[in-house]
């Protein structure tokens, strides 16, 4: 008998807590097997009967709730306290949040990090892109800017590059003339309108820079 009474409170206190209708089988999964699906439905029958609980009947399923008089609504007071409960929970919650985000930027950085294989390498490369700076200032100071190799390439690759740049000139020579002979404006109003920037615009002259 103290064991049925123990678990009618159990299923009563269970409702009242959570406030929402059950089915016999939800009753039974909640409780953790505490009553089977059948003892529930009869539990829950015997108390709906005595009018311990409300229950509802929908085809051939029942469910059931706590009666909402029995629920303990808090007084002003305590609801107050609730409510200044709940806006310091909130005000931590935020705080936590805002270290989160402190901590996980410390994180980042030290994901980031060189490992020490890493940076021991980064230093030799810088160390030898310093050396070599160094023998080129080395060389700017003694006067030998470049090795007469160096100037004879330069040299080639002007002249060719040169090359081409009258080449495309004359190329687009011809056909801004052939385009000129039918065109009703002028030639100088279509360049504008295309953005068409020629030598004489930038004040570039392939024959001077040629000559050098």
């Amino acid at each position: 008998m103290s064991e049925l009474l123990s678990v009618e409170k159990a299923v009563l206190d269970y409702l009242v807590k959570v406030n929402r209708p059950y089915s016999a089988n939800d009753i039974s999964s909640q409780l953790h097997g505490l009553v089977s699906p059948a003892q529930a439905k009869k539990l829950l029958n015997d108390l709906a009967d005595e009018k311990k609980l409300e229950r509802k009947i929908n085809g051939k399923q029942q469910i059931f709730y706590a009666i909402q008089t029995s629920i303990e609504v808090p007084s002003v007071e305590e609801a107050e306290q609730e409510e200044e409960t709940i806006r310091g929970l909130e005000q931590q919650l935020s705080q936590a949040k805002d270290e989160n985000k402190v901590l996980a930027g410390r994180l980042q950085g030290l994901t980031n990090a060189l490992t020490d294989d890493q940076m021991r390498e980064r230093i030799a490369k810088l160390s030898a892109e310093v050396k070599e700076n160094e023998g080129r200032l080395t060389q700017l100071r003694s006067g030998e800017v470049i090795s007469p190799e160096e100037k004879n390439n330069i040299e080639t690759e002007h002249a060719a590059m040169t090359k081409h740049w009258k080449a495309r000139k004359r190329m687009f020579k011809n056909i801004i003339d052939t385009i000129g002979e039918g065109y009703p404006g002028k030639i100088s109003d279509l360049f504008e309108e295309l953005g068409i920037e020629t030598d004489e615009d930038v004040c570039a002259d392939v024959a001077i820079i040629g000559d050098k």
